[in-house]
């Protein structure tokens, strides 16, 4: 708030997990016998901050790859090019994936979970593990029916028919359970408890992804569960070009399909919507469903710059992601909001913005809104659950202290995190994690390394033998006209 940027303090009065009043001296005339007094003077407070779009089940595969389309890159991390993975790997993936974002300021992740198979048995497992982390998470299962060969009509038109079960990826073992009564019992069986920091949500892999009776079956159950609904939509020039031919009906654009399904609203909220026009964004606004940007994400997959000045021109929610760990390698939402609003400068222009109060924002109030918890979380005011992140005012990013909202965003890069604190217990203490034993996670992590890296191995052989057909795919992508542009080069 405006008193952190000019040096002001206050006091943070905290009763069973909420905040129960902001102000300076709340001390004063307090029976402090039954308080816990914990010194902030040299402290910078902020909301606990929203990764508003993150997917857990690429953890292991940090630092794996270089930059490249976002066509090839899925072919080497998606769980389904994958075998099934072990309980004991997706326990430690998760916790570790959770230790990063605590550790980053992270109080909030929407984790957009992808299992194969899926079962509801490994969902509890992930959901116990957030539990035990202390992070706050409104878990997401991934669905999806409809393969590259269909959501990239030339790759089909190109591609041998002896790769065709390549680009499909593995066969489904024998036993495997139906997602969908999976997600269902998951769903209606299993409620979170009053108060559970783990919350529910559907996740319509992305509308080219996702056939129109799964789509219209995904809407439906999560009306009947009370949960939100997450997806991707317009996330690279590829799926731009085949957009034009796969929802040709609804002018070529996938934001339309989705208004003529009747999905948009404040129920849905979108992640990058990098390729969309100045039509599809007053969809978006006027039906005020969500949107949250991937800038590193955008740039490794070579996606383009997605824009941040017209969406919040057209007034439209939006918050911010780190993304697959395998395509940003890092959840670290101070990158993401340096690179969102320094991205936006690339056009030249210098009279709206966005500024760091922008990317502060949609990495707080605009992130909870997105997830549907803007009631709950986002601020630090009466009323919210005490998701608090605390930096240190004595790193140099701070000193000297001339404005805090703007040394965060252009300067912080999470070194400054020294306390978190999640429904008013601390899960992080002067750079302490106080949930997890990290040296027996890391024991747990040498055990799984071999085996993930033993599939990986030949997961990446496999895609290599699609390369050069995605290549040409990608080139002739650039043949086509669209009417919009989002790389800086061309």
């Amino acid at each position: 708030d405006s008193g952190a940027a000019h040096g002001g303090t206050s006091d943070i009065l905290i009763r069973q997990g909420k905040i129960a009043a902001v102000g300076p001296r709340l001390l004063h005339g307090l029976d402090t016998s039954a308080l816990e007094i914990v010194p902030g003077a040299s402290l910078l407070a902020v909301p606990g901050l929203v990764n508003a779009h993150y997917h857990s089940h690429d953890v292991l595969l940090k630092g794996m790859f270089e930059v490249m389309s976002l066509e090839r890159w899925v072919v080497r991390a998606l769980p389904r090019f994958y075998p099934p993975r072990s309980d004991r790997e997706l326990r430690v993936r998760t916790l570790l994936g959770a230790a990063e974002c605590l550790r980053g300021g992270i109080t909030t992740v929407q984790d957009m979970l992808s299992l194969w198979p899926l079962t509801h048995r490994q969902v509890e497992i992930v959901r116990d593990a957030y539990r035990e982390a202390g992070l706050r998470v409104v878990l997401g299962i991934q669905l999806a029916d409809t393969g590259l060969l269909k959501t990239i009509p030339l790759l089909q038109e190109i591609l041998p028919e002896a790769l065709h079960g390549v680009a499909a990826g593995p066969p489904p073992p024998p036993d495997m359970p139906d997602a969908l009564g999976e997600l269902e019992r998951i769903l209606l069986d299993t409620p979170p408890a009053q108060n559970d920091r783990v919350t529910w949500a559907v996740c319509p892999s992305s509308p080219e992804r996702c056939s129109r009776p799964l789509i219209e079956a995904l809407s439906d159950l999560a009306q009947r569960a009370g949960v939100r609904l997450f997806s991707h939509v317009a996330i690279s020039r590829v799926e731009a070009v085949a957009a034009r031919r796969l929802f040709a009906a609804h002018g070529g654009s996938p934001v339309r399909y989705l208004h003529d399904l009747g999905l948009l609203g404040p129920q849905l909220t979108l992640a990058h919507g990098v390729w969309l026009d100045e039509n599809d964004h007053a969809l978006l606004a006027r039906s005020d469903t969500r949107l949250v940007l991937n800038p590193m994400s955008n740039l490794k997959t070579r996606n383009g710059v997605a824009p941040f000045r017209a969406y919040r021109n057209a007034g439209i929610t939006l918050g911010l992601g780190c993304d697959n760990c395998s395509c940003s390698d890092a959840q670290n939402i101070f990158q993401a909001m340096k690179l969102s609003v320094l991205l936006a400068g690339i056009d030249g222009r210098d009279d709206d913005g966005p500024t760091a109060a922008d990317a502060l924002v949609a990495a707080t109030t605009g992130g909870a809104r997105a997830l549907g918890l803007d009631k709950t979380i986002g601020r630090i005011a009466p009323g919210y659950r005490a998701d608090i992140t605390f930096l240190d005012l004595k790193d140099p990013v701070f000193r000297p202290f001339n404005d805090g909202g703007r040394q965060l965003v252009f300067g912080e890069a999470g070194r400054g995190v020294t306390s978190v604190m999640v429904d008013g217990r601390f899960v992080l203490r002067d750079r302490r994690l106080t949930t997890l034993d990290e040296a027996a996670l890391e024991d747990e992590l040498d055990a799984v390394m071999p085996q993930l890296r033993h599939d990986a191995a030949r997961v990446l052989d496999q895609a290599g033998l699609l390369d050069p057909y995605l290549a040409d795919v990608e080139a002739a992508s650039w043949q086509q006209t669209l009417t919009m542009s989002r790389m800086l080069c061309r």
